[in-house]
């Protein structure tokens, strides 16, 4: 078959010029042809650019102003920050996202034109006022129908070569439009050229909605080109055979040049992938946010009187962690919103100027801070209870085996371990969801150890630095040391656990890479210009050691590093009592799976075997090789050896310091093990007889929320921090009842 009978090209055209005012000879609303008919959502398919290889191609700014509004509207989401959307069960379900990418990218895509191969909804927009405006000032509009065989489109690579005909629409996600939209365009200019057009305007779609493949285009002449002129005064109607011809014969030429181009077949499901992307992060940040929420509505106990942060019943126990959870989450990834950063602030107002009057001591008005601390998680978690006692019980309808589980607290499942105590074999959920629960509490209370030793140690320093701390304080300064190295090795020895909680440590390296960099600098710079100068910059390496000390431990709290990074950076001589930080370059930040390595892993595990006795559940004969032994009894006795002498110092001093309180407290529960890992080989395990039963009398809701309702902790909190006076008035009356 020849061009003509493989690519049919019809037209017709409409003119106001040669008819009634307010009318054409075919239609007066040009533009809105465009917009409604061409461009239909049903008809057409997307093209948007997709960054397919990192580098390989040039910059493309339609293509990424594209994925950043889709990234801003997915974050607004995320952050509840969305203008349209402020009611919390708007939140949760995919299909938010999906209505606001429509919204946002309306017919963006779908047509094509003068102004590019993937016109964005505002390109296309203003085309058609360009086209209506153009008809308005007597100008004819072009509408050409151009259809394609099946044979010539599989011949010239447009079509995938696996493709099956099955009717009306199956060619949707299989046709090359790249290929076929620029083959178009190239025909558009070759027929516009031959027919001598001065300032044409067009707009073609591919439409895919039929038995073959066809494309539309609206095509005008700006100006009037004297080549085109009637007798009349208006353009030329039809476009005559030559320029039928000169459109083929571009169409042709140009896809027998793209012939061995990389098929684009695949851009509608590439566009697809963008989209499902996104609502896959969206999915997955709710379900992290309200998982915790339904998970704290199951574990709630069925009478609401008993909901309260400061009861000392058992049934709120479990519940108690999980809502403090979700406060504290809320006050680290939105201090400003929620109010905590100013609550704090009165705090830390409150601790100054109680310690100037009263003459405290750091460790006394640290004691002040905690106290302000906990009264606003507290509170916070008070007011989340009166927010889900405004839950119609009938509307907790959702309830599954693993959310019995997962809301269950650590006595309930070890009494499910003990029902279950005499069955074999088989993988128990109760045993998993109670060891992996385990490594996550403890990982949480070692990363804050970590970090409040971290801060006190700087505090000291910063002190000592100015001259108010004595030489028998430095005792305090190796407790300081000594506590949080113990506890970022068990930081270490969790994370490697549950490295698969973390899916985006890139994200954190990236985010401290800027400044690994100014550090490597300001390294480099310092031993240049002393090289130059023959001279010691003390203050300058004073500055940068202090920065570097900064640096690494903000990396090990973004998980990004760990004790051994520490180790790198710190001299710590445990015989001279001595701690000073290296003039080193800064270690580079790794994700969790390339630092935290079965070497380092060796060297942590063993570090808390006294707290490893559900872990072993009812394993008596559980053992420990004399290596790890020894190491458990290493860390005891570090730990002992400088918390004894910081117990002497706090009592001469008469101090008061609950820190100190807890560490001395878990020191002696080490002790109690260590002989008989040391000398028995053994680990101290809880068994049947160790366990006891709840009391009936609290039983939980079991029933809960669907996962894709929301609940805008940030907002509660926040109210609730502004009206303490009232919420307090309403907890006491609470007591009253």
């Amino acid at each position: 078959m020849g061009l003509k009978q493989d690519i049919v090209v019809k037209s017709e055209y409409t003119n106001n010029a040669r008819s009634a005012p307010g009318r054409g000879s075919r239609g007066a609303s040009p533009g809105q042809y465009v917009m409604r008919y061409m461009a239909r959502e049903d008809a057409t398919e997307v093209l948007a650019p997709v960054k397919l290889d990192v580098g390989s191609s040039g910059y493309d700014s339609a293509g990424f102003m594209r994925y950043m509004a889709r990234s801003e509207a997915t974050e607004q989401l995320k952050s509840k920050q969305d203008e349209d959307l402020q009611e919390a069960d708007a939140y949760g379900s995919p299909l938010v996202l999906k209505h606001k990418f429509r919204k946002l990218d309306k017919q963006s895509g779908r047509a094509f034109g003068t102004r590019g191969i993937s016109l964005s909804h505002q390109q296309l927009e203003d085309a058609s006022k360009e086209i209506q405006q153009a008809f308005d000032a007597g100008h004819s509009v072009q509408k050409i129908v151009v259809s394609f065989t099946e044979d010539y489109l599989r011949e010239t690579g447009v079509l995938d070569p696996a493709f099956k005909h099955k009717g009306r629409g199956s060619y949707k996600g299989h046709i090359d439009q790249l290929k076929l939209r620029q083959a178009i365009t190239d025909g558009v200019n070759r027929m516009t050229k031959t027919g001598r057009f001065s300032d044409p305007e067009w707009v073609g779609t591919i439409q895919l909605d039929t038995s073959h493949v066809h494309a539309h285009l609206a095509l005008v002449d700006k100006e009037f080109s004297a080549s085109r002129m009637r007798d009349d005064g208006a353009d030329r109607g039809k476009i005559n055979e030559r320029e039928k011809t000169m459109f083929r014969k571009g169409v042709h030429f140009s896809l027998e040049d793209m012939k061995s181009l990389k098929s684009f077949h695949r851009q509608t499901s590439l566009e697809r992938q963008n989209v499902v992307a996104f609502v896959k992060d969206y999915a997955y940040s709710t379900l992290s946010e309200n998982t915790p929420m339904q998970l704290l509505v199951a574990a709630l106990p069925k009478e609401r009187r008993y909901w309260r942060y400061g009861t000392n019943r058992t049934s709120m126990k479990h519940p108690n962690m999980i809502a403090k959870g979700i406060v504290e989450r809320v006050f680290e990834t939105e201090p400003e919103q929620s109010g905590f950063r100013e609550a704090m602030q009165a705090v830390h107002t409150y601790a100054d100027e109680s310690a100037a009057k009263n003459k405290l001591t750091r460790e006394e008005r640290q004691v002040l801070v905690s106290e302000g601390r906990e009264r606003i998680v507290e509170r916070s978690v008070n007011g989340l209870y009166t927010s889900l006692k405004r839950f119609d019980p009938a509307s907790l309808r959702v309830r599954t085996t693993m959310t019995d589980i997962q809301s269950s607290s650590d006595e309930e499942l070890a009494n499910a371990l003990k029902a279950k105590s005499s069955e074999k074999g088989g993988f128990d959920p109760a045993a998993f969801t109670l060891r992996v629960r385990g490594y996550s509490k403890r990982q949480e209370v070692h990363i804050k150890s970590a970090r409040d030793h971290y801060e006190m140690a700087t505090e000291y320093d910063a002190a000592k630095e100015q001259g108010l701390v004595d030489d028998t304080a430095h005792v305090m300064r190796l407790y300081y040391e000594e506590e949080q190295r113990y506890h970022m090795g068990l930081t270490d020895k969790y994370r490697k656990f549950l490295a698969f909680h973390y899916p985006k440590d890139r994200e954190s390296v990236n985010a401290m890479h800027p400044l690994y960099q100014d550090l490597v600098t300001r390294f480099q710079t310092i031993q240049s210009d002393e090289a130059e100068t023959g001279l010691t910059l003390y203050e300058d390496r004073k500055a940068y050691m202090q920065d570097l000390r900064a640096y690494t431990f903000e990396c090990f709290d973004k998980g990004v590093a760990s004790l051994k990074e520490w180790d790198a950076i710190t001299d710590y001589n445990t015989e001279a009592g001595t701690i000073d930080t290296r003039f080193v370059l800064p270690v580079r930040p790794k994700t969790r799976e390339e630092n935290l390595n079965d070497v380092h892993f060796i060297q942590v595990k063993a570090l808390d075997v006294h707290h490893l006795g559900l872990d072993y559940y009812n394993h008596p004969d559980a053992r420990i090789d004399a290596a790890n032994a020894r190491r458990f009894a290493d860390a005891w006795q570090g730990r002992k050896q400088r918390a004894d002498a910081a117990r002497m110092y706090v009592k001469a001093t008469g101090q008061e310091f609950p820190t100190l309180d807890r560490s001395e407290a878990d020191i002696d529960s080490m002790e109690s093990v260590v002989e008989k890992a040391v000398e028995e080989g053994l680990i101290h395990t809880v068994t049947i007889d160790d366990l006891t039963y709840l009391d009936e009398g609290d039983r939980r809701q079991l029933y809960t929320i669907p996962l894709d309702r929301s609940v805008d902790v940030t907002k509660q909190v926040r109210t609730t921090l502004e009206h303490i006076e009232t919420v307090q008035q309403m907890d006491e009356e609470e007591e009253l009842e």
